[in-house]
This record gives structure tokens, C-alpha cells and sequence, in this order.
């Protein structure tokens, strides 16, 4: 268990209290709110996907394969920051719908490469807005300075946390 010294260092200061003690820092940590904020996009994502039979999973590899289509499922995890394994039920529930299909391509048969079907790709149309509406509801209230530099902030923390 970490010392109260290193707790307190994660400590997120409350405007109108300043720093909070470290027994709360479950509800003010860092972690704990972008986790909290994470699940909160899911849960309205998921909620806005039922209709098109979208799962979540399902919605962040559509929206990888509308940027570039042709990976292998090796480059789509790695690009996902996901295990390749993980990918695999997904893929599949994907090839069952009709969103997408694996092509084998070159010399090395065990490769297979991803590509959406014209129902994957038709699909863009109507699932980005519903993402951009998410994003939007999100940031009502915030100023667009401060979206910028929260969105500045969880790139730095994100890339301090891959670095060894």
C-alpha cells in the first residue's frame, strides 16, 4: 500500500476545499474520475447502440476500420491498446453480422486482414453522429479552453503511464 505521502501526491485539489484528506481519495483521485468518466461514455454509448445492434466493442473496431481498413488483427490491437485475443469474439460477432470480413492477402497464410462489408461501411453514417452527440452532451457547461487542456492533460498522462 502506498504511503499518505504518495496518495496525497495523486491527489486531485478540490476548488472550494483544496486538497481533500487521503481517506477520500476514492472519489477525487485522478484514476478513480477518469475510470468514473469512461463508464459513463459507455454506458450512454451502449445505451445509443441497441438500436443498430452495436455493441461497444464492436463500435471502437468500426471506428478503427473506417480510418483504415486492411490490418491485420495483430495491428488492430496494438492500435486499440488491446490484447489480441481480447479481439477475437468481437471479430467474430462482426463476420456474423455482416460488418466485416478477413481476407488472407500475400504469402503468410496465417494472416488475415479486416475489411468492412458495404453494411460496415454504411453504418459510419449513422453511428458517428451519435458518438459526436455523446462527445457533445459531455462537454455542455465546459468551457472549450478547458475541454482542450483536459484533453492535453490525459494525452501527457497517457503517454507518462506507456513510458517505462
Amino acid at each position: 500500500m502506498p504511503s499518505t505521502t504518495t496518495r496525497a501526491a495523486v491527489l486531485i485539489p478540490h476548488r472550494s476545499r483544496g486538497a481533500l484528506p487521503a481517506d477520500t481519495l476514492t472519489e477525487r483521485s485522478l484514476s478513480y474520475l477518469v475510470r468514473h468518466a469512461h463508464r459513463a461514455f459507455v454506458t450512454r454509448l451502449a445505451d445509443r447502440l441497441v438500436p443498430h445492434d452495436v455493441s461497444v466493442a464492436e463500435w471502437a473496431v468500426l471506428r478503427m476500420l473506417w480510418q483504415q481498413e486492411g490490418l491485420t488483427q495483430v495491428s488492430l490491437a496494438e492500435r486499440m491498446r488491446v490484447q489480441k485475443a481480447s479481439l477475437t469474439s468481437v471479430l467474430n460477432s462482426m463476420e456474423r453480422k455482416g460488418f466485416m470480413r478477413r481476407t488472407r492477402r500475400g504469402d503468410d497464410r496465417r494472416k488475415r486482414h479486416l475489411f468492412l462489408t458495404a453494411r460496415g461501411r454504411g453504418l459510419q453514417a449513422t453511428l458517428l453522429p451519435i458518438g459526436i452527440a455523446i462527445n457533445r452532451h459531455a462537454l455542455v457547461g465546459i468551457d472549450p479552453e478547458h475541454a482542450a487542456l483536459a484533453a492535453d492533460v490525459l494525452e501527457k498522462l497517457i503517454a507518462n503511464l506507456e513510458t517505462p
